[in-house]
C-alpha cells in the first residue's frame, strides 16, 4: 500500500537515481508531469484524456505536458503545461524527481517529472487540448496483474506496449511506458 512512508522512500529513490538525459537536437523537447495527488485518504496519479482534434495522440490518455518553449527549463515546461491544461497551480507542485527521457514516434524527446500535490485540486480543463482529467489510485495501478503487455502495429512492425486498464480507461503508448518506469520505482518504495 502506498502511503506517506512510501512517498518519503520514493523521494529518496528518485533523488539517488539520476535520469538518463538523451542529447538529440533533431527532436523537439517536451516535458510531462506525473502528478501524485493526495486527497486526504489516499494517493492517486492524475491523467488526462486528450482532445479528439489534437494533431498527435488524439483521444488518448496522457499526463499533463507538452512542448517546451525556446530556452525554457524542462521542469518548468512540465509545470507550466499542467497549469495550462488542467489548472494545477505551479506553487502547489513539489517536484520529487525526473525519469529517463523518451523519444516518441511523433518526433519529440520527452522528459517526465514526478510531482507531489498535497492540496485539493480544482481542475480547470483547457478543452482545446484536454477533455477530461481523472485520478487513478496508486494502489490500483500496483495490482500485480498490471500491466498487460499487448503487441501494437506501427509502420508494419509489431511492438510490445504496456496497458494499464482502470474502469473505462486504457492507459498505453508513451504514457504506459512512462507509467511503467515510474511504478517500477514506486514498487521499490512500498
Amino acid at each position: 500500500m502506498f502511503d506517506d512512508r512510501s512517498l518519503e522512500e520514493l523521494r529518496r529513490l528518485m533523488k539517488a537515481r539520476p535520469a538518463l538525459e538523451i542529447v538529440a537536437p533533431q527532436y523537439r523537447r517536451a516535458a510531462v508531469l506525473i502528478p501524485l495527488i493526495h486527497d486526504g485518504n489516499r494517493w492517486s496519479v492524475l491523467f488526462t484524456r486528450r482532445a479528439e482534434n489534437m494533431a498527435s495522440h488524439s483521444g488518448q490518455i496522457s499526463f499533463p505536458g507538452g512542448a517546451a518553449e525556446e530556452g525554457e527549463p524542462l521542469d518548468r515546461a512540465a509545470i507550466r503545461e499542467a497549469e495550462e491544461e488542467v489548472g494545477i497551480r505551479p506553487g502547489d507542485v513539489e517536484l520529487i524527481g525526473r525519469l529517463d527521457d523518451l523519444v516518441t514516434n511523433s518526433g519529440y524527446l520527452v522528459a517526465p517529472f514526478a510531482g507531489v500535490i498535497q492540496k485539493p485540486v480544482q481542475y480547470v480543463i483547457h478543452e482545446a487540448e484536454v477533455v477530461e482529467a481523472f485520478e487513478v489510485p496508486i494502489d490500483a495501478l500496483l495490482d500485480p496483474a498490471k500491466p498487460e503487455v499487448r503487441y501494437v502495429s506501427f509502420r508494419n512492425r509489431q511492438y510490445p506496449a504496456y496497458y494499464y486498464v482502470h474502469q473505462q480507461y486504457e492507459i498505453w503508448g508513451l504514457t504506459g511506458r512512462m507509467l511503467k518506469s515510474f511504478l517500477d520505482l514506486v514498487w521499490q518504495a512500498v
